[in-house]
């Protein structure tokens, strides 16, 4: 299956984004408790890496 596939099955698409933010839940809940420097940086960066996901459909499809 090709990205352009999956962004485009609605109902296949709309699992992955629920999935998405289901995980991003998980981590924005590990930030909150995060006790050292490396723990919050590593956490952000996973955030930031699942909401750039969360845009895969518009850099698939070409729109800005």
């Amino acid at each position: 299956m090709s990205l352009k596939q999956l962004v485009n099955d609605k109902k296949i698409y709309d699992s992955f984004l629920e999935e998405l933010e289901k995980q991003i839940n998980v981590y924005t809940r590990s930030l909150e408790q995060a006790n050292t420097l490396v723990e919050v940086h590593r956490l952000q960066g996973n955030i930031y890496s699942l909401r750039r996901l969360l845009k895969l459909k518009e850099q698939v499809n070409g729109s800005n």
